[in-house]
């Protein structure tokens, strides 16, 4: 027999135990009653495809033109009405840094959309995936290795209230709207801190020895992690643009065009891939675009 419409449930949606009216929470599995079971996620990555689409999040990535190797990696998934993203960059002096982003890459993304199917809040989820990632990348090496693989880490979790991003490292999110592309990581950096700051690109300090080195990454030498969080509601329809730097070094610089904000995730993501080669292609191009509807208040 169906229950009322509108009824407490007396069984648990998730794992079909017995529950009392007054339980918010099950006794068995600790999920909150209010919340429906999530559906299966759908997943992608690039070390299957250098392509990636599932309609409302999609990536692509490629070598670019001086580079003998992709160290680039990047996952995309849904799960009901959740898009996610992770892009990951390995540190080319690294040996063996190519794996770390792969490794870290999935292994973000599996977690993230798992921690949002266990009902975790946005930013703790986003933080859950970074542990994940962070632990992936380490197993790869020895914390008394002299140069590890290591990568860089950057997630975007979209749902129907808002966008969520967390970043370790230099690979930045940017939220393309009617008004242009605009940054919302600060890379984990001196250079990055000026540039925040509003510094231009071409400013000599942003020359100055040690002032692009990395302060924080995911690897075996990295130690504790625990990403930067922010989180938004965007007021109007747009995309969430996740991206390696060899994307990032010509949309900081004003070199490539903004991104069509209404356009579909892959077609701008190629879009600004073939900008980016046409730019120089200096580095492994790596973009993924999450179409966000917006209107909730920011």
């Amino acid at each position: 027999m169906t229950e009322p419409e509108g009824a407490v449930p007396s069984t648990c949606a998730h794992c079909g135990a017995a529950l009392e009216p007054a339980w918010r929470f099950c006794e068995d599995c600790g999920r909150d009653r209010a919340t429906p079971p999530a559906v299966d996620a759908t997943l992608a990555f690039s070390a299957a495809d250098p392509s990636l689409d599932l309609d409302r999040v999609a990536a692509i990535t490629d070598r670019g033109r001086r580079r003998e190797r992709n160290e680039d990696a990047v996952a995309i998934g849904v799960l009901g009405d959740v898009a996610a993203a992770v892009v990951c960059d390995g540190v080319a002096s690294a040996p063996g840094s190519a794996a770390a982003a792969l490794a870290a890459s999935e292994a973000g993304l599996r977690e993230l959309l798992a921690a949002v199917a266990r009902g975790d809040e946005p930013t703790a989820a986003t933080t859950a995936a970074a542990t994940a990632a962070a632990d992936a990348a380490a197993a790869l090496g020895d914390p008394g290795d002299a140069n590890p693989p290591c990568c860089t880490y950057v997630s975007a979790l979209v749902t129907d209230d808002g966008v969520t991003v967390g970043w370790v490292g230099d690979s930045p999110a940017y939220w393309a709207g009617s008004t242009g592309t605009r940054r919302l990581t600060v890379d984990d950096s001196a250079a990055g801190r000026l540039f925040a700051e509003g510094v231009a690109v071409d400013d000599p300090r942003m020359a100055e020895p040690g002032a692009q080195a990395l302060e924080r990454w995911l690897g075996a030498d990295a130690g504790p992690i625990t990403p930067q969080v922010r989180r938004f509601s965007p007021t109007e329809s747009g995309l969430v643009l996740l991206c390696s730097d060899g994307l990032s070094r010509y949309l900081d610089a004003g070199v490539v065009a903004p991104a069509d904000h209404l356009g579909a995730p892959l077609a701008v993501a190629r879009t600004l891939l073939g900008r980016a080669l046409a730019a120089g292609g200096h580095d492994n191009v790596t973009v993924a675009a999450i179409a966000a509807v917006g209107g909730a208040p920011a």
